[in-house]
């Protein structure tokens, strides 16, 4: 029988590090890319991942049990996002959209395009880059409820007990990023369906 989240926190409190490694285990790939697809550069995501759950280890102690964990640790790993968007602008007098385009280097090779794929894998990739793109254009809180959604996999009201809002207020954030981002697709010259993408 599968054992909690919340349960394997509790052992973490009481210094059972192999708690804490199954943790990290079920949640490390997730949050890797939830991190990568909220600012767009795979080794800062390590960063962010690795300092993720350094916190959840340091902060065992702090965690309440009511509180349920894959909310607590998106949260962190939320703000920790948030904290290096805000310095990398501070820091970079670059653009998102700017840094994407000359450093290519910052995608996995997984969503690089390739110009020796079939024209039909080739569309798909590109489309699949310019959907990347176009989310790092969205406000933070739009990006983030569209990610958690649809790359997560997180129910409204997780992403509510992420972002401290109403369930309704997280519907109505994917709506307009949705539509934010169907409109930049249009202008970037994609006419196909995105529904299943977005």
């Amino acid at each position: 029988m599968r054992v909690s989240d919340e349960e394997l926190m509790l052992r973490c409190r009481h210094g059972d590090t192999s708690a804490f490694e199954l943790l990290v285990a079920r949640y490390k790939d997730a949050i890797l890319n939830f991190a990568y697809r909220m600012i767009h550069d795979y080794h800062r995501a390590e960063d962010v991942t690795q300092e993720t759950f350094l916190r959840v280890f340091r902060n065992a102690d702090h965690y309440k049990p009511s509180a349920k964990f894959k909310n607590w640790l998106y949260l962190i790993a939320a703000n920790l996002c948030k904290n290096e968007l805000r310095r990398c602008q501070r820091h970079q007098q670059t653009s998102l959209d700017a840094m994407m385009a000359e450093n290519t280097d910052a995608w996995p090779r997984s969503l690089t395009v390739s110009t020796n794929l079939p024209d039909h894998l080739y569309e798909k990739k590109e489309q699949q880059r310019l959907i990347e793109q176009a989310l790092t254009r969205l406000p933070e809180n739009q990006r983030l409820a569209l990610i958690m959604v649809t790359y997560q996999g997180l129910r409204y009201d997780e992403i509510a007990d992420v972002l401290n809002c109403s369930v309704s207020a997280v519907k109505s954030l994917i709506h307009r990023a949705r539509q934010g981002l169907r409109g930049w697709l249009v202008q970037s010259g994609i006419r196909g369906s995105t529904n299943a993408s977005l």
